[in-house]
């Protein structure tokens, strides 16, 4: 099979289904490539995703916290963050198991992933925007 190239992955990236997506999430997570993760979410998911992440950081890094507090301030502060995260993620050595149970339509623009990761039950959620799915955790919220 030949190798890809950095283009034709993000390409790949892109017109993947959701549930392929759960996986490369977490290949991206835990492999040192969080800033890949963009391309994967919407921003505000993205951000979260930061944040929750950087915690365990922040708590050891005062530095660290500061910078992730300004993330939405400017690009420059958010590639720092993004490298001290893949850093301490990748230095942490984790592959979880993912394996897909369900895939759930929720409309036509909304979608559930029911998985589990190393036996928890977990779920992601999607929303598709000019044909593409990225992770949306607010696309779970009902509609009223």
């Amino acid at each position: 099979m030949p190798m890809q190239n950095k283009s034709d992955r993000k390409n790949t990236d892109i017109l993947m289904k959701p549930e392929e997506i759960v996986i490369r999430y977490y290949e991206l997570l835990y492999g040192g490539s969080i800033g890949k993760l963009k391309e994967l979410m919407v921003g505000s998911s993205y951000r979260m995703t930061l944040e929750a992440f950087g915690l365990r950081l922040s708590l050891k890094n005062p530095v660290f916290k500061s910078l992730l507090e300004k993330i939405e301030e400017d690009d420059k502060t958010l590639k720092k963050v993004e490298e001290l995260l893949c850093a301490e993620l990748a230095y942490r050595k984790i592959s979880p198991e993912i394996q897909i149970v369900e895939v759930e339509m929720n409309g036509e623009e909304r979608m559930t992933v029911h998985f589990t990761e190393n036996k928890k039950e977990k779920k992601l959620y999607f929303s598709k925007k000019n044909e593409v799915w990225k992770i949306d955790y607010y696309a779970g919220r009902r509609i009223s």
